[in-house]
């Protein structure tokens, strides 16, 4: 259903940002001693043509290879590569803090949480002969536990 507004042409319409008269100044016409001059940038302290953003700077200088010495062979990773395996080795060798960051970065990742179970109707004999032995020794192990409770008990006084 057209509109009695949209009724005319597109070239008929006057543009967005002309000025409306016949005027050297006014409406997206300042006065020529304030316009821009040719070269002009409006922005001189703005960012320069062809740098890069934060992102991709750190993108790259993550994914820098580097040399480095492993059981006396030197081979070549990306830095990121180099920086996760000494945090790693430090975690080994007890660093509470590398610890912790390693298993963020690995929770993060989703690798300490399972993506789906694994099927168990393609499994062996033996194997499914094993996880029932070990199903019903759980049970059995939890439903002692339930009887003899291990450590103080507990008073809901308050």
């Amino acid at each position: 259903m057209p509109n009695s507004q949209d009724d005319t042409a597109p070239a008929d319409r006057p543009a967005k940002n002309t000025p409306k008269g016949d005027y050297d100044v006014g409406y997206c016409k300042p006065p020529t001693a304030h316009r821009f001059k040719h070269g002009n940038k409006a922005n001189p302290k703005g960012r320069k043509k062809g740098s890069r953003n934060r992102k991709i700077e750190i993108h790259g200088v993550l994914l820098e290879p580097v040399t480095v010495r492993e059981n006396g062979e030197t081979r070549q990773m990306s830095a990121l590569e180099a920086v996760l395996k000494q945090t790693l080795s430090k975690a080994l060798a007890g660093d509470h803090k590398a610890s912790l960051t390693i298993i963020g970065i690995a929770q993060k990742e989703g690798i300490l949480t399972p993506d789906r179970e694994l099927p168990i109707d393609n499994l062996s004999e033996t194997d499914l002969a094993i996880m029932e032995d070990a199903k019903r020794r759980w049970s059995q192990s939890a439903a002692a536990s339930d009887l003899t409770p291990d450590g103080p008990e507990v008073s809901d006084t308050t």
